[in-house]
């Protein structure tokens, strides 16, 4: 062996231009594979653990759909309420790999105050003991306090204020009441009134969830139509009717009747009217109305390692329930499908980097092993094998592209080492959403050094394939006479 690697230097160092040549594309080659896997490495981890940690937990339970539904309001179809939700939070109850969980519900409001239309927010309804026990510390509160279970109240999103302030000239603070109002299918355009608690921010986000602020349950079910009585119904003394008279306690012309005008135009006492009873009877519309308090979009879960398929497996077998187990990946959804995808790209590209590297290196030994057709044959006729051969020129290569692989991974550690301090600078609202913040400082993958080293060993042993077939395919013979 030491004799292969003396004829293996002897033979890069006397054509040394070829060596360059080589060693440059596969200097190249690797490094770009080292940067450009880092960076993507960095954006996915640096996003999976932002979503974790500060929005999903480990995994999220919602019901299954057929439209593609949103984790943050406003971007997909409204999710459907967990059904059976006391059953689904009795199960969990008895997992132990499940250490806490959450439920959640989300929208979008539009924000006002005074009749005048301010901003919007995304909206999520929690319920703040256990919300707050899994993400500590995770909405930075700047002004006011924390919501707490049973309060009504908003704790409004930093962004939002920034932007009401910019666009309207408003500073909302802490104990200012606002409006917010939705439109959804059930009871149609929906107001509620609630107090700015709190103002706030969730650290490393930025772009649509810099606009996220947390509602009191309550409300939000108000908000988007999620009414008990579907749930509710069967406890009820009577029947229901949806008929206008039982909705409205009586004929909607009797409420407008001559008897009524005459009564009150010949009665000049305003006592005799029972304003509090007017529409009669309402309580099957109040029955429509009120909102459901186990309605809950999501369930957060923080787990154990290895929770998920066990887990899946569960809730498969619960009856009367269509339960769909979630990670973060789906709740970041085209943000996150675009970094996989641009990494896919990436990898592509490196695999037709690959093919080509393969193809000048090889052309350039046939060159090389050419021109050292007589040196071989001296060699064979000298007694040397075919197995020495190919094992000199397979040594040759291997040294090339390791040797200049090597250089290849310590530019690429050294470029993202620069970039890691100066950091890559997000310059518009798409690149803020995918680095999870105003700036990304790339980590060094671990994973792209070994696969850089098993890349530039592969390359190497496929590309001396041929020149050794050309080199052993001459006689030692007519090897010899060649000059």
């Amino acid at each position: 062996m030491n004799v292969l690697w003396k004829i293996a230097w002897r033979n890069l160092r006397e054509h040394k231009t070829k060596t360059l040549i080589i060693g440059v594309l596969v200097a190249l080659g690797v490094s770009l594979v080292v940067i450009g896997n880092s960076v993507l490495e960095s954006v996915t981890s640096g996003m999976e653990a932002s979503y974790i940690d500060n929005f999903t937990g480990d995994l999220i339970i919602r019901n299954s759909s057929e439209e593609d539904v949103a984790f943050i309001g406003a971007f997909g179809a409204t999710p459907n309420a967990i059904e059976n939700y006391t059953q689904v939070t009795g199960f969990l109850d008895n997992q132990p790999e499940i250490k806490a969980y959450t439920p959640l519900l989300t929208g979008m409001a539009s924000i006002n105050q005074n009749e005048e239309a301010l901003s919007f927010a995304f909206l999520w309804g929690i319920q703040p003991s256990s919300y707050f026990a899994i993400f500590p510390d995770k909405f930075v509160v700047t002004e006011g306090g924390y919501l707490k279970d049973g309060e009504t109240g908003l704790m409004l999103s930093q962004g939002v204020i920034d932007d009401v302030l910019k666009e309207h000239g408003i500073q909302l603070r802490v104990g200012d009441k606002i409006l917010l109002s939705a439109q959804n299918d059930v009871t149609g355009n929906k107001i509620r009134e609630v107090s700015i608690v709190a103002i706030g921010y969730y650290s490393n986000a930025s772009g649509i969830l810099d606009r996220i602020s947390l509602v009191d349950a309550t409300s939000l079910r108000g908000l988007l139509g999620l009414t008990a009585l579907k749930v509710d119904s069967s406890s009820l003394s009577a029947p229901v009717e949806t008929s206008e008279d039982a909705l409205f306690g009586g004929t909607t012309d009797s409420l407008f009747s001559d008897s009524v005008v005459s009564e009150t135009q010949t009665d000049t006492s305003t006592s005799s009217i029972d304003y509090d009873n007017l529409l009669g009877d309402t309580s099957v519309r109040d029955a429509f109305l009120a909102v459901d308090n186990n309605a809950w979009h999501f369930l957060l879960l923080d787990t154990e390692n290895n929770a998920e398929s066990r887990l899946r497996d569960g809730l498969k077998s619960l009856p009367n329930t269509s339960l769909v187990l979630e990670n973060w990946r789906w709740a970041a959804g085209f943000i996150a499908n675009i970094a996989f995808g641009i990494q896919t790209i990436l990898n592509i590209i490196i695999m037709v980097i690959a093919v080509v590297a393969i193809i000048i290196i090889m052309n350039t030994l046939v060159i090389s092993v050419t021109e050292r057709i007589a040196e071989i044959g001296t060699i064979r006729a000298l007694g040397g094998q075919k197995g020495f051969v190919r094992s000199m020129i397979t040594v040759e290569v291997l040294t090339i592209t390791l040797l200049f692989g090597l250089v290849g991974i310590a530019f690429g550690s050294l470029t993202i080492g620069i970039l890691n301090l100066l950091g890559l600078p997000a310059s518009n609202l798409f690149l803020q959403i995918m680095f999870g913040g105003s700036t990304l400082r790339p980590i060094l993958s671990i994973s792209s050094l070994f696969l850089s080293i098993i890349a530039v060993a592969v390359i190497g042993v496929i590309a001396s394939l041929y020149p050794t077939s050309v080199a052993l395919g001459v006689s030692p013979v007519q090897a010899m006479q060649r000059k």
